[in-house]
């Protein structure tokens, strides 16, 4: 099955090597957004492995100056977006309260990274492609502890009692390419796309397979970001539409199980036959735009992880403003 994964990333991505060029000669879409999601599975009712994320981005023009641009892939004819993010996650175990270590269930993790990327989206040819570069850290110095603590103690419920078991320090640099091609559309409407993605790095290598389908009041995926980009006159200023998807991931890495490519000795990790290689997710949910604004709502739901684990589901609330 990872062969097969393999040859879908591959597929997508050597049209985009063979057309590159430099930089400095592509499009660059005057189009400013700042953007945050909050993931947390409270909104299942559940408290466990991946519990929550924090990610605040902004987009902005002249970020198309960052010199880790060089580093992305280069479609040509493409309205590009330049941006920045931080991003805070954390996972733990099922059971919160316990005080012992327990091996056999998901250990504590907290990552902590900024994240660098490019988004390049061609409505001719109907695909995005998004470069990003993280770089971070996984371990005690991520604060995720003191937040889950701190969250805790507002919410007004009971402390987590195992961060002591957490993840070591590890420094965390990854890459990853996301492609998105339409398959279908009824314009205005309804679209459906496929998506590759692959990861690389010391915290995650995995490559993925998924579809994705909005049904609604639409403008084209591929004319803006987030929200729309104002050069396309056509462009609606009310939007709302439903949204769903799923995909297969196959997983050949993964440092918040396994605890980083040197495994400290000191902390609690996964072994490679350990772990599930391969992880379905489904995605579903709403959003709707006004102009400049925009809300989304969406519920995920994963299959296990690790191999005494259980599927597992949380909520994201996500906020869009044009700048």
């Amino acid at each position: 099955m990872l062969k097969y994964i393999f040859l879908f990333t591959a597929l997508f991505l050597f049209p985009l090597f063979t057309n590159a060029k430099k930089l400095d000669s592509l499009k660059h879409a005057q189009h400013k957004e700042f953007f945050l999601h909050w993931d947390n599975d409270v909104f299942l009712f559940s408290d466990y492995y991946y519990t929550q994320g924090a990610f605040l981005y902004l987009v902005n023009p002249i970020l198309r100056k960052n010199p880790l641009n060089h580093v992305f892939l280069k479609p040509k004819n493409a309205d590009n977006y330049f941006g920045i993010g931080l991003i805070q996650e954390m996972f733990t175990p099922k059971d919160i309260i316990d005080t012992l270590l327990n091996s056999i269930d998901r250990p504590y993790a907290g990552t902590l990274f900024l994240r660098s990327f490019m988004v390049s989206s061609n409505p001719d040819k109907r695909f995005r492609l998004t470069s990003q570069f993280d770089l971070g850290l996984i371990g005690p110095l991520s604060g995720a502890s003191q937040a889950q603590r701190l969250i805790h103690e507002w919410t007004g419920s009971k402390p987590p009692e195992g961060w002591d078991f957490q993840i070591d320090n590890r420094p965390y640099i990854n890459y990853n390419v996301i492609v998105e091609k339409e398959f279908w559309s009824i314009p205005e409407r309804l679209d459906f796309c496929v998506s590759s993605r692959m990861r690389i790095g010391n915290i995650h290598d995995d490559l993925n397979a998924g579809i994705k389908l909005r049904v609604g009041e639409l403008n084209d995926y591929f004319k803006g970001l987030n929200l729309a980009n104002k050069k396309y006159i056509e462009n609606k200023d009310f939007q709302f539409f439903l949204f769903g998807g799923a995909s297969l991931t196959g997983v050949f890495y993964n440092a918040t199980l396994m605890g980083g490519m040197i495994p400290p000795e000191s902390s609690h990790q996964f072994e490679f036959r350990d772990i599930e290689h391969f992880v379905v997710e489904f995605k579903g949910g709403a959003q709707i735009i006004y102009k400049s604004v925009s809300i989304k709502g969406t519920i995920t739901w994963k299959t296990q992880e690790f191999q005494y684990g259980e599927s597992h589901g949380w909520g994201t609330i996500s906020l869009y403003f044009r700048l």
